[in-house]
């Protein structure tokens, strides 16, 4: 059974996003990896289900817009991101088409998306995604394959949706008198069920065709039809056939006789076709077609003049007449209603508007303030409830608990109301000023709660509309009240994480990764501040980029982004250092631990001051002073007894630098120790004087004086000169310190 339009372009789609998916992978993965293995099953799974039903699938790209085959995806599903992505992919690659005929296998498959994947300057090097695929032997799949059509007028009578076009070409082309087609349709046209038939079953594609095609390019089509039908039939037929198309016209919606009557077609029969259009509408319907002709002349283009000069005439008509007198009317008794509700609501809300603070713990008056709102802006007084709001984000910041939450309660419930009826610029106002809240409240309460909430919707929405979105408060709030950043009690850090995991769906993800890692669209830095906006979500993958990556500046590009998600990043770091990761990308996940992590991360850095890769030991020594806490001397002199005499000296100068007292003792007794070369023994007693002197440890300070002195602490010890001078300034530093 073939498949309904609605259910063939939902399972198109989802087929998309699953390819989508799959090339994101390949970015990412091995292609052997099990993830693909089990991604590209899927696609060929999808586009089994449906090829058995209808095939060829041509997935096409023309003017940005996706089609399949030559009819477009409808336009709800032209500005999902995945489609977005798919088409941006089609251009950068240079294809128009991508068919696939049934019998696709899954190595064909793999082929196809392994090619795909590639940089099209790679492509392009070997001939082409065609020339690829054929020494492939992928015989299932064709790059810019032609779509064939059917030639037989008479077939074309009968024929599928997709070829209605075709039926006006073919009229257009019987232009010659003496051509043999234009012969062969006016014989046809004596017959006047023959037009019957001709009209019908193209009206019928073209009705089926509404929701995918333009309603502009319909209009067009149609008018093109009429006109063919006007040449070829008998001068006796034409007020019949006028009668057939105008209430077959009429039978469409509003906007499309709009649109017909703004074309050129006012003397076609004689101007019969469009009297007869105009008599056949009601009040009703006649007022929504000139309102729709006035919206049309009153943009810019050739079209407009034809819309003004239909719209003319038809407010020339009696009908015409009566709803211009109507329409005044009616403005003048709503202007009077409208100055008099206003004058009752600015009365009515004058102590809020003045600031007053009774007036925001007046629970009734509150209570009135969402729909309020609602009726400011339909009576077209925005500066009054801008006023509101400004009033009211003031009072977030009262000292009084009372008026504060109330403010808050109240401004989230505008919020919720602006969002539920799609007044997403309001909403994002009003959100601006509760995220400034937000960020400095730092005890749970039921109206954070609901704000947060409150604040994935809407975030939701911006995100649908544009992925790549920059200033935006509503996730730099959330990520920061999570990230720990910021002083937050458990139940707001965990409130404002599960809202950003939410957020994080796998279909934004991967149009942010797509970006990301090409930046196709220009958009890189957008991308990157966006993933590192999301919470814990995108660290896998990230670390995945981190671990693959030959580019240094991706892989920077990469660490910048888990710095920005911070603290919920560590499990995800921690847990891939204690993996047998390649040196360099440990030094990197140390680097960035140190910038994320906090005194606990102590413990993490620990066995890496002892690895056996230098680079490594020096990065986890730098990382851990960077994360402070008191456990960092502790942690250093457990990993002095193990390093190499050359390491000995960075962790000596590490305790200095961070004046770890409790480190005295040890640094003393390796001042008395011989256990060291003699050739380092000099320099390592260097770094314990310097070291000693940072820390100002009065205890030492015998010794030093002696070391300085040349007579030396332990008999029969002499120290090199420069071993004397850092002694003699730590003693001095010292000294300094207790006057």
């Amino acid at each position: 059974m073939v498949m309904t339009i609605q259910d063939f372009q939902e399972k198109a789609i989802d087929a998309i996003m699953v390819m989508n998916t799959a090339l994101t992978s390949l970015r990412l993965y091995p292609p052997t990896s099990v993830m693909i293995s089990q991604t590209i099953a899927r696609l060929l799974q999808a586009f089994t289900e449906i090829l058995a039903k209808d095939t060829p699938l041509i997935l096409a790209e023309s003017e940005r817009m996706l089609l399949f085959g030559k009819v477009p995806a409808w336009p709800k599903n032209q500005e999902r991101p995945h489609i977005r992505t798919f088409v941006d992919l089609l251009i950068n690659q240079g294809i128009k088409s991508v068919t696939f005929e049934s019998g696709l296998e899954k190595e064909e498959l793999a082929a196809f998306l392994q090619a795909f994947s590639r940089r099209p300057d790679e492509v392009r090097a070997e001939g082409g995604m065609q020339e690829i695929l054929t020494h492939q032997n992928v015989l299932h799949i064709w790059i810019d394959a032609k779509i064939y059509l059917a030639k037989n007028i008479s077939d074309q009578t009968t024929a599928n949706p997709v070829i209605k076009d075709e039926i006006v070409r073919l009229l257009m082309e019987a232009t010659d008198p003496d051509a043999a087609k234009l012969q062969q349709i006016r014989e046809n046209a004596k017959d006047p069920e023959w037009i019957n038939r001709v009209f019908q079953t193209w009206m019928t594609s073209f009705k089926e065709q509404q929701d995918m095609i333009k309603k502009m390019d319909l209009s067009e089509n149609l008018v093109q039809m009429v006109r063919m039908l006007e040449k070829i039939a008998e001068p006796a037929d034409l007020e019949r056939i006028a009668l057939l198309v105008s209430r077959s016209v009429t039978d469409m919606d509003n906007e499309v006789i709009s649109l017909l009557l703004s074309r050129d077609m006012q003397d076609i029969f004689g101007g019969q076709l469009f009297a007869n259009i105009i008599e056949e509408l009601d009040n009703k319907r006649f007022a929504a077609v000139v309102d729709g002709l006035a919206g049309i002349a009153s943009t810019p283009g050739e079209q407009s003049l034809t819309a003004a000069r239909s719209l003319e005439e038809l407010m020339k008509t009696d009908n015409g007449l009566k709803l211009e007198s109507e329409r005044k009317a009616r403005a003048a008794r709503e202007k009077e209603e409208k100055k008099k509700r206003l004058t009752w609501l600015r009365e009515r809300f004058q102590g809020l508007l003045r600031g007053e603070e009774p007036a925001f713990i007046d629970q009734e008056l509150m209570t009135e303030l969402t729909g309020v709102f609602r009726e400011f802006y339909a009576l077209d007084d925005a500066q009054i409830a801008d006023a509101l709001i400004e009033r009211l984000t003031e009072k977030l910041r009262s000292r009084r608990p009372d008026v504060s939450s109330n403010t808050a309660v109240c401004l989230s419930q505008i919020l919720n109301d602006f969002l539920d009826n799609g007044r997403e610029n309001q909403a994002g106002h009003i959100a601006e000023r509760l995220a400034g809240w937000l960020r400095s409240e730092t005890v749970f309460s039921l109206a954070c709660e609901r704000i947060c909430l409150q604040f994935k919707d809407l975030e939701r929405a911006l995100l649908q509309r544009n992925p790549f979105v920059e200033v935006n408060p509503i996730p730099d709030t959330l990520s920061l009240i999570q990230s720990g950043r910021s002083p937050k009690d458990q139940a707001m850090q965990a409130l404002a994480g599960e809202a950003l995991r939410e957020l994080a769906t796998e279909e934004l993800l991967n149009v942010l990764f797509e970006e990301f890692l090409t930046n196709n669209r220009g958009k890189q830095k957008e991308a990157a501040r966006n993933l590192g906006r999301l919470g814990a979500a995108p660290m896998e993958r990230l670390l995945d980029i981190l671990l693959d990556s030959e580019d240094s500046a991706e892989r920077v590009l990469v660490l910048q982004v888990i710095s920005e998600i911070g603290a919920p990043s560590i499990p995800a770091i921690t847990a891939r250092m204690a993996h047998d990761e390649p040196w360099y990308v440990l030094r990197n996940l140390v680097y960035t631990l140190g910038r994320v992590g906090g005194e606990a991360q102590s413990a993490d850095l620990a066995p890496l001051l002892l690895h056996e890769n230098q680079k490594v030991q020096q990065e986890a020594l730098k990382s851990l002073q960077r994360i402070g806490g008191k456990t960092r001397a502790e942690t250093l002199l457990s990993a002095l007894p193990g390093a190499d005499d050359q390491f000995k000296m960075s962790i000596i100068e590490m305790l200095g630098t961070i004046k770890a007292s409790e480190a005295v003792p040890t640094l003393m007794e390796l001042l008395r120790s011989k256990a060291v070369s003699a050739s380092s023994k000099a320099d390592l007693d260097e770094k314990i004087c310097t070291a000693l002197g940072s820390i100002g440890a009065e205890e030492a300070l015998p010794a030093l004086t002696e070391i300085a002195s040349a007579r030396g602490f332990t008999i029969g010890r002499s120290y090199p000169e420069k071993v004397k001078l850092a002694a003699g300034k730590a003693a001095a530093a010292i000294t300094r310190r207790k006057q």
